[in-house]
């Protein structure tokens, strides 16, 4: 039985059923005429992975409006043998009236989901024979056909009802028949044969009749509902097995995603990303996979800028020391990190150390290529540098003097 994830509320990404739903069966089965006749008298088939009980009332259902569908044509047939052809007994008609509205209550019960009360009065509509008995007059020797029509009712009820049910009806039907036999009404004939030896075979043919034929139907109606039941097993470990094929396929294939994404992040990609994973727990082991690229990438980003800091800290370093030794030094551009507030502080003050007009730095600082345009200003008087640096920050040789 199979159930179905919605993909929209599951918590786990997308899902897909194991086996489709199929599509337009309920339309192919109402373009025939037995289909139209279940659309109006039988309940709609079940769902995919309904239950055992479920398709078994549906089943029920449908056996229903077949047993409707034939009783609806005897019905007619008998309406027209005492209408037309044998109009002497206005009992019968009224009698075949009173079925055919019975007929029709139980299609409404039928369609609205009311099985069981349609199988019960199926099983009374059945066993009309016994009734049509003293509707046509005397008991006679052409009635003791009816005496084995009766069972028709037992083979309706195993058929419709719980199989069990047969017996309390075979019962019922016995005593109607030995009620018929004892207190109604005989022709003479029907009496001559009481009296004579053949009473026995009378009276003993129809009740061993109802005992046969209640013994076979429950027999039969248990072997049925057993059948089903080992097919619905089949069926479910069916779908299990598919579900179970179908878990390993997404299992195997998230995996094999799983691997180029951590193949691709250990050579240094941060820009791949886990998608499409059906299978719930790898589809979790993504979602935590791409937090962890993401973290990655930033600590990247960040050791990346970082050695570029260095660089750059190496460069000024090289660069004021170059300065500070008389020679020509090519001082960094700006690149966009934290150490250009640096150079924009050496470039607004460039007599930072010196000796006056002949020190190292006597004359602007200056970029790449010497043009005093790139940096500004020219010199500016700076206020002694005796007085201006702090004392970790001066020169030995300033220092010293001091």
């Amino acid at each position: 039985m199979q159930r179905n994830v919605d993909p929209s509320t599951s918590p786990y990404g997308p899902q897909e059923p194991a086996t489709p739903p199929r599509r337009g069966a309920g339309m192919r089965r109402r373009s025939t005429p037995l289909g139209w006749w279940y659309g109006l008298v039988a309940l709609s088939e079940p769902p995919i992975g309904a239950t055992l009980r479920e398709r078994e009332r549906t089943r029920h259902s449908r056996l229903v409006a077949i047993f409707l569908l034939a009783f609806l044509l005897i019905e007619v047939g008998g309406l027209y043998q005492y209408v037309v052809v044998d109009s002497d007994h206005p009992p019968m008609i009224a009698l075949l009236l009173i079925a055919c509205a019975v007929l029709i209550l139980i299609g409404g019960l039928n369609r609205v989901g009311y099985v069981t009360l349609a199988g019960l009065l199926m099983v009374l509509l059945a066993d009309l024979s016994l009734p049509s008995i003293p509707a046509t007059g005397e008991v006679d020797l052409q009635h003791l056909g009816a005496f084995y029509l009766s069972i028709a009712s037992l083979l309706v009820a195993a058929s419709v009802l719980p199989a069990v049910t047969v017996f309390p009806i075979a019962v019922i039907n016995s005593a109607a028949v030995l009620s018929i036999i004892f207190f109604l009404p005989h022709t003479a004939e029907f009496d001559s044969v009481l009296r004579s030896n053949d009473a026995q075979q009378v009276l003993a043919g129809p009740l061993l009749m109802q005992i046969i034929v209640a013994i076979v139907a429950y027999l039969w109606a248990n072997s049925m509902v057993r059948a089903m039941r080992r097919a619905d097993r089949a069926e479910e470990i069916a779908y299990l097995q598919r579900r179970a094929a179908n878990q390993q396929v997404e299992l195997e294939e998230g995996v094999r995603q799983l691997l180029a994404v951590h193949a691709q992040v250990a050579s240094g990609d941060f820009r791949v990303r886990t998608s499409g994973l059906r299978n719930p727990l790898l589809w979790r082991v993504g979602s935590s996979l791409n937090a962890l690229i993401a973290r990655l990438s930033r600590t990247a980003q960040a050791d990346y800028l970082l050695r570029l800091e260095q660089e750059e800290a190496r460069r000024l370093a090289e660069a004021i020391y170059l300065t500070r030794s008389g020679r020509q030094a090519i001082w960094p551009a700006p690149t966009g990190l934290p150490l250009d507030i640096v150079l924009e502080a050496l470039r607004t003050r460039p007599r930072m150390i010196g000796r006056g007009p002949s020190g190292p730095f006597s004359g602007p600082l200056q970029r790449p290529g010497g043009s005093d345009a790139t940096w500004g200003r020219q010199r500016q008087p700076l206020a002694d540098p005796r007085n201006d640096l702090p004392d970790w920050l001066r020169p030995s040789d300033l220092s010293d003097e001091s």
